[in-house]
């Protein structure tokens, strides 16, 4: 199963959101408690499951936090981010004019004719 990850500069950690947590049928509850995520809209708590993060070739393990729904607010959704524990791996372009992020290795960037 693929998950659409936002790719969000300004996350520490990559993040599985509630609703992708519900259709790949995990259970918050049985996980053990993670550290609260912060950000513009306050604390979420989280919950942490081992995982493995694959996109195109590259494969890391990662002790993954999944967003909890906060007590109280049962129509809130948290998107899954793809945070700085995993974009550090790549140089990152933004491409506006296609409208797409690239997230390139290492290897690949030393194969562009930069300046």
């Amino acid at each position: 199963m693929t998950v659409e990850l936002l790719v969000d500069t300004g996350a520490d950690r990559t993040m599985l959101g509630p609703v992708d947590a519900r259709r790949f049928r995990i259970n918050p509850e049985t996980l053990p408690p993670g550290t609260p995520s912060t950000g513009i809209g306050g604390q979420t708590p989280t919950r942490t499951i081992d995982a493995v993060l694959t996109l195109n070739g590259f494969t890391t393990r990662l002790a993954l936090p999944v967003l909890t729904v906060p007590p109280g607010r049962s129509g809130f959704a948290l998107p899954s981010l793809l945070g700085h524990d995993v974009i550090a791996q790549f140089a990152l372009f933004l491409d506006h004019h296609r409208d797409r992020v690239l997230l390139l290795t290492p290897d690949e960037v030393a194969d562009l004719p930069l300046p």
